[in-house]
């Protein structure tokens, strides 16, 4: 879209000119912009990979090709492709469905200002609320009460109670240590059962006594089993102290030589591995990203505006399910994360790059408002078809973590787009000596 309506504008500009030396012109004139926004695409993609959770590295090495490929195809292909196809768009063309962005641009030059206010007031907060959701991390309750599943789920639970079993292995032989765990264990208000050797046989009774096909169920490998039955959920606080306490207990009786299992001890397992993950994937992908505008658009300053304007839009999306008292499936969390920066930091990029070009020859106010003019179309298509397919997603999806993360997709470009229209102008306008300084061959920026 970038290249189609530079593409536009290059032939509007030179009526009559040769299509292939326009579509050479606006590939010149958006070059930086696509490959600044394609390369920290992918980084934020790639950024997936390093979760231990398998579906980070899944998702992310198909994002992070389906967008590499999609680079190569927009220098490629598509200028081919479109200059070919040129007589069938022109005869094919309507009028415009939307009017003029102008007046919008001069709007948004008059307010940029009081929105950027707006954006430091929202900062802290939403980034505060971001962090403090409450989460689902496994898979209990990914099927809602609208499904077969989640209907069944809720009213087995509320005929039996919501209930959970661990598998507790431990070394076989020492049956008065396993009585001994067994008590404590039982000891626990949430524990209702437990199926054992020393529960079922009783200490008192040698293994030798028992047949080799009933031992086997509960005693193998050098290892006895204990098949706990707990009332309790897979998850939440509650949840994950059981599996602590139940795990203290067996440390202090079989020193690191136990091992435990069961839905809410995974869902526990799964916490410690994803949370863990959140600070090294975000923080790599806004560093990759950072180092690539830093690289691409030569200067320090405006890749740290970029980036902090769409984490910002990023807090904000996050923060709504905590206002709304909604619980948030971290791995949506985790991944909406990554996805937003790498799928919305273009429409910064793009905007940004588009006003230092109109400062070669405009003042300051003038080039916001003919910036916004300008880019709006392009980023409104992408953001807002971006929009649409999540908002589809969360609605149609009966998986709880699909539609959610659908939602988020759907709110984080909405906020993305509304932060770079408008407040990033304003940003860009207060930074300016900054931003636009001379360039080698070029006219000095007009000052004002």
């Amino acid at each position: 879209m970038f290249l189609i309506h530079r593409f536009e504008e290059v032939r509007a500009a030179r009526p009559g000119a040769d299509p292939g030396d326009c579509m050479v012109e606006a590939l010149s004139k958006s070059a930086s912009s696509i490959l600044s926004s394609g390369l920290t695409t992918v980084i934020g993609f790639v950024a997936l990979i390093l979760m231990q959770f398998q579906i980070g590295p899944d998702l992310g090495r198909a994002l992070a090709k389906g967008v590499a490929f999609s680079l190569l195809t927009v220098f490629t292909f598509v200028p081919a492709l479109v200059v070919t196809a040129l007589p069938w768009m022109d005869r094919t063309r309507h009028k415009p469905l939307l009017p003029s962005f102008a007046p919008f641009g001069r709007l948004v030059s008059r307010i940029m200002l009081p929105m950027v206010l707006v954006l430091v007031i929202i900062m802290v907060p939403s980034y505060l609320a971001s962090n403090a959701n409450t989460y689902y991390y496994g898979a209990g309750h990914m099927f809602g009460t609208d499904t077969k599943v989640g209907r069944d789920t809720q009213d087995i639970d509320d005929i039996f109670g919501q209930s959970d079993t661990y598998v507790l292995l431990v070394p076989a032989g020492d049956t008065a240590t396993q009585s001994a765990l067994s008590t404590d264990l039982h000891n626990l208000p949430q524990v209702t059962g437990i199926i054992s050797y020393v529960d079922n046989a009783g200490a008192e009774i040698p293994p030798e006594y028992l047949d080799d096909a009933t031992l086997s169920q509960l005693v193998s490998d050098g290892y006895t089993r204990m098949v706990i039955s707990v009332a309790a959920d897979f998850e939440g606080d509650e949840a994950f102290a059981l599996v602590e306490q139940v795990r203290a207990i067996a440390q202090n009786y079989y020193p690191d030589s136990w091992y435990l299992a069961g839905q809410g001890v995974s869902t526990y397992d799964l916490m410690d591995t994803i949370t863990g993950d959140m600070v090294k994937v975000n923080l790599v992908a806004i560093a990759a990203v950072f180092l690539v505008l830093l690289v691409l658009e030569h200067s320090l300053i405006l890749p740290i505006v970029l980036v902090l304007s769409i984490e910002t839009a990023i807090w904000f999306n996050l923060a709504l399910p905590y206002f709304t008292g909604t619980v948030v499936f971290y791995i949506a969390y985790l991944i909406i994360s990554s996805v937003q920066l790498g799928a919305t930091v273009d429409y910064a990029i793009l905007f940004s790059d588009r006003y230092r070009e109109y400062r070669e020859t405009m003042d300051k106010k003038p080039a916001i408002a003919a910036t916004v003019a300008t880019v709006t179309t392009s980023v409104l298509t992408t953001g807002s078809g971006l929009a649409v397919v999540g908002f589809l997603m969360g609605a149609i999806s009966t998986n709880q973590l699909l539609s959610q993360l659908g939602t988020f997709l759907g709110v984080g470009s909405l906020a993305s787009l509304a932060i770079v229209l408008l407040a990033l102008p304003g940003i860009l306008y207060l930074l300016d000596p900054l931003i636009t300084k001379k360039k080698p061959g070029a006219p000095a920026p007009k000052e004002g």
